[in-house]
């Protein structure tokens, strides 16, 4: 049977076709200007998207592959040059336009925008990082996250953005972003110690993007040539390699029918005794509660449990939800068949009265017991509840530690 990795081995590899755009703004338009913009002594050349913007990109792209992750950074001035050299400013006099990696873009769902990269302001702190932002009709602009909360480097200083791709790599229909920047050890350029650093952004469907840490630190760690195109290969972007089934239709719930900002994390357990997994979905809280996600005959189907704490018998298509609060507890019991829970026996116990719980000689709160409608003793309770669901055999639901982001999870069914 067909299991898959635990959370400390996940492996990134996405199997998606990705595609570049990258194009400039109307010469003269009015843009706001958040970050100086006005100040600039040239607008954003005039290019149509259709026309110019993929052979821009591929043309940064192209250049970009031959800068290796351990190459004198004078090479990669030449890639990219610096900011203080793109606009014709003094570096750490405040965030500039790099004009030759700013694009007007088409993204989804945003629509049409401008993706801005400014030189870091380095008045304050020599480690200050780049910001990314997006800009589009006048609105307050979405800065993309940095690598620190406080966006700026432990001990390295920005020397220039590299590449940007714009592309959908987790298939969900929501854009995603790929940027290469580079750095030196340091507040003194040194030959031979300049790094490039890929960062990966998710979009999503409310237009917000996140820094995939983890994945970007691995693709960095694991890659000796650091491009756009050796960025994608790790994630396996443009395989174009068909799913299963199931696995596309986990995706699509993911992408169109789970509110994946308010969840806590994801996980694939196996109730049943086929080899499609089921999704476990995961709230923030108590109330969100987790749901489970089966599949069957095309089709996934939910089922909503109460509070978080749930265990299954693996591949014996039992469940049993064990939660309760405030002097008050259940267990319910669940069969799995074609991809559906089915309630098949419940119990529950605590106090009469959980205003007003009553106590033992030994200190004990007296609690109530009732199994399938019938009052019995706590022994007799138990003995009903292993008569249908043999708890010394059951596993828990999921673990807090081994939980996945929705992306990381879509990344895993997608390489199942």
């Amino acid at each position: 049977m067909k299991k898959f990795i635990k959370k400390g081995i996940f492996s990134t590899i996405l199997l998606l076709t990705a595609f570049a755009m990258g194009a400039c703004g109307k010469d003269g338009q009015e843009q706001p200007d958040p970050y100086g913009l006005a100040q600039l002594s040239e607008p954003i050349p005039e290019n149509s998207q259709s026309e110019t913007s993929s052979a821009e990109l591929s043309n940064v792209e192209s250049s970009q592959a031959e800068v290796s992750k351990r190459q004198a950074p004078e090479t990669e001035n030449k890639a990219s040059g610096t900011a203080a050299e793109k606009n014709g400013t003094q570096a750490g006099t405040g965030e500039r336009l790099i004009k030759e990696q700013t694009f007007h873009v088409t993204l989804q769902p945003l629509g049409d925008v401008v993706f801005a990269s400014y030189q870091p302001d380095t008045s304050q702190n020599p480690f200050a990082d780049v910001v990314f932002s997006i800009e589009k009709d006048g609105a307050v602009p979405q800065k993309l996250p940095g690598v620190s909360e406080d966006n700026s480097r432990s001990n390295e200083t920005f020397l220039g953005v590299e590449a940007v791709s714009f592309l959908d790599y987790n298939n969900d229909g929501f854009d995603d972003i790929i940027t290469i920047c580079s750095y030196y050890p340091g507040t003194v350029m040194q030959a031979g110690t300049g790094i490039s650093e890929i960062r990966y952004y998710t979009g999503s469907k409310n237009g917000a993007f996140t820094y995939e840490k983890q994945m970007s630190e691995n693709a960095n760690s694991a890659l000796a040539e650091i491009s756009i195109e050796s960025a994608k290969g790790f994630i396996g972007a443009g395989k174009g390699i068909s799913l299963e089934p199931w696995q596309q239709a986990y995706i699509d719930y993911l992408a169109h029918d789970s509110d994946v900002e308010s969840q806590q994390g994801y996980a694939l357990i196996y109730i049943n005794e086929d080899e499609i997994p089921e999704l476990v979905e995961i709230g923030y809280d108590e109330a969100s509660g987790v749901r489970i996600i089966g599949f069957s005959n095309g089709t996934v189907h939910v089922t909503q449990l109460n509070r978080l704490y749930f265990s299954y018998i693996e591949n014996e298509n039992l469940l049993c939800n064990s939660e309760g609060n405030m002097d008050y507890y259940y267990d319910l019991v669940y069969r799995m068949e074609n991809g559906k829970l089915t309630l098949i026996a419940s119990g529950y116990y605590g106090a009469e009265d959980n205003s007003n719980v009553q106590f033992d000689e030994e200190g004990n709160p007296i609690y109530y017991y009732e199994w399938e409608g019938v009052k019995m003793s706590a022994e007799d309770y138990a003995k009903a509840l292993n008569s249908v669901y043999d708890m010394s055999r059951a596993t828990d639901g999921y673990s807090f530690d081994e939980c996945y982001s929705a992306d990381e999870i879509m990344v895993i069914l997608e390489t199942s």
